[in-house]
């Protein structure tokens, strides 16, 4: 909070946010100079401070825009413990998900704005809560006299805000992040854009998750810089978007998940492209989900005459337990990209091979410890092994809201040396001339007589047997034998002649080549059947509870016997007694944002 006043005092009117909704290559702006955005910020920390809201949680509930932001900084300004989350426009299953929050945290007030104010009172009623949390609206007017708010006692070890996972692996946790957390990762990323005197960043991402809110909202205030930013939604719906911002702007840099450059290779038409100069831009992180190197050539390729440069690249790693960043590729040195023995990686060594399975590095870093761990044994190992990936560093949080268990388990780790204590991130990885390579999460391993297969790897093979086919979850099911199953989204205007009977045997041959198993399982299924969490990962076990459970929306499924008679029970009238099942759908256009990144 003292580096927000502090850049405002020192840089005022001279630097500001712009929120840019886009129409049909029209701009609408809204802008805020740090000046302005610090009086919102403390007229809703003055009220705060009235209501003596002090240590207390606050959930924030807003659509993209930059009513967020001021109450987000009021809530800093304020000593609140400010909880981002998302609106429904975004994620379908927000409301639950905030119900789960508000009872976890033991919130009493929510923040919005005006027009989703009645909504959310509506549904406060619903659910048996209006008499216990009360709604306000940040944007109708000053709260209260940005003159009368004081600055609390505070210091680098207050906790500023909880981010509540995705959970892409469990129930969401609130991750709870310090003043010092904030700090740490915001010079990290500064130090990871070359630490500009001044520059200008685009972005869209959610401000309900990290890589969004860190790496994209904060970062201007923190460095001093200028940042224009959009809604998800209005980059899903017209993605030329993001690179017309790039233009208008002269942006230096931007951050995104990797769907997102290959939403805007499938959707940016070459009218579109025409007569854009991308040559401002210096680093496009690219993060929060693997990686692809095929995706970073067609980039370079499709948007190369538009003046983008493959040194532009920053593929980096986090979550949220480490505020957002733990490795990053510095300023213009572009993706590294090596070819690994997809055997030798099966036994947990990293070999390179020219005709190997390709894995991008996602960076370095020289602010925070990482190390890789043997998971069974605690052991370090060596560069070239893959193990867990552990992290050290001032950015990791202090642990999970009220979760003393699971923070002991993933905050408190030592290796067998007694060195620590580390966070267990439960990826996996190796480290390689001091690069970071991930390679997967540990309990998504497929364990086929006795080989570990990585479901990145099984998806890749999916994903490009045919323009039809769509994302993908792979993971493993036990029958008494371990069998690899494929639940992947078909895109039926893109079939051609082809039927989904001959997508899905297409499918189940080509991963059977080219990772030599004998017991594939593909299922096809409509748009939105493959789990995701709101920051666009892969939900594995729960797409796999889902086929498990009939809740998946088949389209067609090509099955072992023992797969099967495993899920006969579970989905009768879809799957057939030969194993094939078909079920007319309809299918809409589109990444869900029930992300952003």
């Amino acid at each position: 909070m003292h580096r927000v006043r502090a850049q405002t005092e020192r840089l005022g009117d001279t630097r500001s946010y712009t929120f840019v909704q886009g129409r049909r290559g029209q701009f609408t702006e809204t802008r805020r100079t740090f000046t302005e955005l610090d009086l919102e910020a403390r007229a809703i920390a003055a009220w705060l401070g009235e209501r003596r809201m002090a240590d207390q949680a606050a959930l924030l509930l807003y659509p993209a825009g930059l009513a967020f932001l001021d109450a987000f900084l009021g809530c800093l300004y304020s000593r609140v413990v400010a909880v981002p989350s998302p609106l429904p426009q975004t994620d379908p299953r927000a409301l639950e998900r905030a119900e789960g929050i508000i009872k976890d945290a033991d919130v009493r007030l929510v923040l919005t704005d005006a027009a989703s104010r009645p909504m959310l009172a509506e549904w406060l009623r619903s659910v048996g809560l209006d008499g216990r949390v009360e709604c306000v609206a940040t944007d109708e007017g000053p709260l209260a006299d940005p003159a009368a708010w004081t600055m609390p006692r505070m210091d680098a070890g207050t906790l500023a805000y909880m981010q509540y996972t995705s959970g892409s692996t469990s129930e969401p946790r609130g991750v709870m992040l310090r003043h010092s957390n904030i700090l740490h990762n915001e010079d990290s990323i500064y130090l990871a854009l070359g630490a500009p005197l001044v520059g200008t960043g685009v972005g869209w991402l959610p401000h309900y998750h990290d890589m969004g809110l860190i790496g994209m909202l904060l970062q201007p205030v923190h460095s001093g810089g200028d940042l224009a930013f959009a809604s998800p939604i209005d980059f899903v719906m017209r993605p030329a978007l993001w690179l017309e911002m790039i233009d208008r702007y002269r942006a230096e840099y931007t951050v995104a998940p990797n769907f997102a450059y290959e939403w805007c290779l499938a959707r940016v038409t070459d009218a579109q492209l025409a007569g854009l100069d991308l040559s401002s831009l210096r680093f496009a992180m690219n993060g929060a989900e693997p990686v692809r190197a095929e995706t970073l050539r067609r980039v370079d390729e499709r948007f190369g005459p538009a003046g983008w440069s493959p040194t532009v690249w920053a593929p980096g790693y986090g979550m949220a337990e480490a505020t957002l960043l733990i490795t990053c590729t510095p300023v213009g040195t572009g993706a590294v990209v090596g070819r690994f023995d997809p055997a030798e990686l099966e036994r947990h060594r990293a070999v390179p091979a020219e005709d190997g399975v390709e894995l991008v590095a996602s960076g370095r870093t020289d602010r925070m410890t990482v190390e890789i761990v043997d998971p069974e044994t605690a052991e370090p190992l060596p560069e070239g092994h893959v193990g867990e990936i552990w992290v050290r560093g001032e950015s990791v949080a202090q642990g999970y809201w009220q979760r003393e268990e699971a923070t002991r388990e993933t905050f408190g780790a030592r290796t067998a040396g007694g060195g620590g204590p580390y966070l267990r991130t439960g990826d996996l990885g190796f480290l390689r001339g001091g690069d970071l390579f991930v390679t997967g999460r540990i309990k998504d391993l497929i364990i086929v007589n006795g080989r570990n297969l990585y479901p990145q790897d099984i998806e890749e093979t999916a994903r490009g047997v045919h323009p039809a086919a769509g994302a993908v979850a792979a993971f493993g099911l036990d029958t008494g034998a371990e069998h690899v199953v494929v639940v992947q989204e078909v895109r039926p205007s893109r079939l051609g002649e082809r039927t989904p009977a001959g997508l899905a045997a297409e499918v189940r041959a080509e991963i059977a080549r080219a990772h030599a198993v004998s017991s594939v399982n593909v299922v096809l299924v409509e748009r939105g059947g493959v789990s995701k969490t709101t920051s666009g990962k892969l939900q594995r076990r729960r797409t796999r509870q889902a086929l498990l459970d009939g809740a998946l929306p088949i389209v067609h499924a090509e099955l072992s016997p023992g797969v099967r008679d495993l899920l006969g029970a579970g989905s009768p009238g879809v799957l057939g007694r030969d194993g094939h099942g078909e079920r007319a759908g309809t299918h809409g256009p589109g990444p869900r944002v029930d992300e952003g990144a």
